[in-house]
């Protein structure tokens, strides 16, 4: 039996401070092999044993056989029994800090204890003279974890890439954990401190708690998500730890625990979507310009709006409608015009949202590479429910109002509506010989000087244009 605090031997001691460090210990904190131990009386020596699980005396009180008097388990003293032989007496101890174990034994014993028993690698942990083997048995777990990205590391310089990435690849592997290691004990303690928990060994302690539980961090050499995995266990089994070490409450210390890998997985998080949110994006504006090179080269490209808000994009989509309202083949769906060389996806884009258009599942920029059938599969499920009286569908910041419109005999009616992509632009509409500047003021006003010419025409009234940025349409005669 030791002491937690310095690992100085108990035998045969009254409860109270340790000779050697001064922490209090009781026999009842101890857990014990079942008949290893005597518990004698203090009075006359009567020796006892522990039959419970843990190796304590049942009852923990009574009245002593030999002498009569009253003794409980905490006024003892304790002896190794007789017949242990070698064995230790104690149920737990720290493999890492035995110095019967050696090499990669001692390792893997201490590292799987790390993972299935955390609560108990502490409390068989000495607080005081541990915290140097604990920076030592987490770093090899580091290093021992990025050696397979160490090994590539190294293919990568023997291939070609230098020296730079084998040391790159090092400090991320070992350094980068090593340090969040430090910082984790020291945000855990913290925390701990503002919720009151008492700390009797300090900081060290705290540490310790983190650092004994990095044999999880080996989990990472699993392919793929491993270092994810890793990264889980680990803040699993830290709270179990850092709870035994100082004998908290456990919402104190599991919410202390797991204060910075939550923070640090919300970071990870948000910089994984805004890395993704800016690879679209790049990729978005590089299609656009490929698109936009491929228009120039299929035509010269006259700027017929110059001063406007009207989006040069915008310009090339009316200059295939205008075509296709010409010759009578206006589509459906706007979409089904993403073979034209003149179709720029990027003049779709609301800047107001943070979605880029999508037909189904598929975005914008990808439907100019589909196959014909395939982009036809995808507007056929678009339009399935579509009602026959349609008058206008919305595709990202376009608003096509060209439905049943026979813009020779009524050059006057609105094709399509650009919509405003900021706070300061008005709405655009394009007739078959020029535009329209609407005024974002009272917008509706020029909706229903359009929708008296469209009924002298025969066609259904336009619906509120106002509602073009928040319903995605279509729109049919009833909504008018």
């Amino acid at each position: 039996m030791k002491c937690p605090g310095c690992d100085y031997e108990l035998w045969n001691l009254k409860a109270g401070p340790c000779p050697e460090c001064g922490r209090q210990f009781k026999p009842s904190e101890f857990d014990f092999l079942p008949n290893a131990v005597k518990f004698c009386c203090p009075h006359c020596m009567q020796a006892y044993y522990g039959t419970s699980e843990k190796g304590q005396l049942v009852p923990d009180e009574f009245d002593c056989v030999s002498c009569g008097r009253h003794v409980h388990i905490d006024d003892m003293l304790l002896l190794p029994a007789d017949a242990l032989g070698a064995r230790a007496p104690t149920r737990a101890t720290n493999p890492w800090l035995d110095p019967s174990r050696n090499g990669v034994r001692k390792w893997f014993a201490a590292a799987s204890m790390s993972l299935g028993q955390p609560g108990k690698m502490l409390q068989a942990t000495p607080a005081f003279g541990s915290s140097g083997q604990a920076t030592i048995f987490a770093v090899a777990n580091f290093v021992v974890a990025g050696l397979v990205t160490l090994g590539l590391a190294a293919l990568m310089m023997f291939a070609g890439g230098g020296l730079g990435p084998l040391v790159l690849m090092s400090a991320v592997t070992v350094l980068a954990p090593a340090a969040y290691m430090f910082i984790w004990a020291l945000a855990t303690h913290g925390v701990l401190k503002l919720f009151g928990q008492s700390t009797p060994d300090g900081l060290p302690r705290t540490y310790q708690a983190i650092a004994f539980t990095s044999g999880t961090w080996l989990l990472s050499l699993v392919p793929c998500f491993g270092w994810m995995l890793g990264f889980v266990a680990w803040a699993v089994c830290a709270p179990i730890a850092v709870r035994a070490a100082h004998g908290a409450k456990a919402w104190p210390a599991v919410l202390a625990t797991l204060a910075l890998p939550v923070l640090t997985a919300g970071a990870g998080v948000g910089l994984y979507v805004w890395l993704i949110v800016g690879t679209m994006s790049s990729a978005a504006t590089a299609i656009s310009q490929a698109q936009t090179q491929a228009a120039i080269s299929a035509g010269p490209q006259q700027n017929w709006a110059p001063n406007t808000d009207i989006r040069l994009g915008t310009q090339r989509l009316a200059e295939i409608i205008r075509d296709h309202a010409s010759n009578g083949t206006l589509p459906l769906h706007v979409a089904s015009l993403a073979d034209e060389p003149r179709f720029q996806p990027m003049a779709f884009f609301d800047q107001g949202t943070s979605q880029p258009p999508r037909l189904r599942n598929r975005f914008i920029w990808d439907l100019p590479q589909m196959s014909v059938a395939e982009r036809t599969r995808l507007i056929n499920l678009e339009t399935a429910a579509w009602p026959g009286d349609i008058t206008a569908h919305r595709f990202g910041r376009m608003v096509m109002t060209y439905h049943g419109v026979d813009a020779a005999a009524n050059p006057d009616l609105w094709l399509l509506m650009q919509l405003p992509a900021g706070s300061q632009e008005d709405y655009w509409a394009i007739t078959l010989n020029g535009y329209e500047q609407i005024d974002r003021a009272m917008p509706q006003t020029f909706v229903n000087h359009q929708n008296r010419m469209r009924m002298a025409a025969g066609l259904d009234p336009l619906p509120d244009i106002t509602t073009s940025r928040s319903t995605p349409g279509p729109w049919a005669a009833a909504d008018g």
